[in-house]
């Protein structure tokens, strides 16, 4: 019984390790050396919404919305566009410093009809959506 009960967990750790081991890369090594990452903005979030470079590193963010459109803000980067329903827009930048830096999003649903009914008490829009990331640079 000993044997079955060692020989079962072995096998659950190789298929575990070997799960890890078929992930595939957040990024892709662009032609030109840029790390390039495919952000999605969907369902109130990005994916993926964790992103690790090195210190120098060149990265390239292909930003996807599925929302009319949203406003994407980088601010350690001075970064801001505007990123339209299924038009990518492209930002570069170089990491230079280490350390953990926050991105975002404001994004809007598509075809969002406005009514009184859809405004807080505050005013605010609650067809809005703000998207949170993390870049680590290290």
């Amino acid at each position: 019984m000993r044997h079955r009960v060692e020989g079962v967990m072995a096998a659950v750790m190789i298929a575990v390790l070997a799960g890890c081991a078929a992930a595939p890369p957040a990024y892709r090594v662009a032609p030109d050396g840029a790390k390039e990452f495919v952000l999605t903005m969907r369902a109130g979030s990005f994916s993926p919404n964790s992103l690790v470079v090195n210190q120098g590193d060149r990265v390239r963010l292909v930003l996807h919305s599925y929302y009319q459109f949203a406003v994407f803000t980088f601010n350690q980067f001075r970064i801001s566009r505007l990123v339209a329903h299924n038009a990518p827009e492209v930002v570069e930048f170089v990491a230079t410093e280490r350390g953990w830096y926050d991105f975002t999003a404001h994004a809007f649903y598509p075809y969002a009809q406005l009514t009184l009914a859809d405004s807080s008490i505050d005013g605010t829009d609650s067809s809005e959506h703000v998207l949170y990331g993390r870049l680590y640079v290290q």
